[in-house]
């Protein structure tokens, strides 16, 4: 009865009979995927460029203050900025989105 309770070890042993040390593979820690500043720099752009966007639709559909003398409304002025201001945003996103992709094909073929 002790022997069948008795603990069942499995041994490699070399050509010439000598047992081999067996060491148990520990998992590696999953690797911390480095942060790439400028990615991080393009979101934070976006996220701006968006908002930016947003404040200018809103101050547009207020009226126009009038403003005193030869000078032009500010409202005026971001509304003249506001389609660069969508190109640029929607350049971003789509750079953004495509190395996104990249990236994940990437990691898709090392497995």
């Amino acid at each position: 009865m002790d022997e069948a309770r008795a603990r069942i070890e499995f041994r490699e042993i070399d050509e010439h009979g000598n047992a081999l040390e067996h060491r148990l593979e520990t998992a590696e820690a999953p690797r911390r995927a480095s942060v790439n500043p400028f990615i991080i720099g393009l979101w934070v752009l976006e996220v701006a460029l968006v908002i930016a966007i947003m404040v200018i639709i809103n101050e547009a559909m207020a009226p126009f203050i009038p403003s005193p003398g030869n000078t032009m409304p500010f409202a005026y002025v971001l509304m003249n900025m506001t389609p660069q201001l969508l190109q640029a945003a929607a350049l971003i996103l789509a750079t953004l989105l495509f190395w996104h992709a990249w990236q994940w094909q990437k990691r898709k073929a090392q497995k």
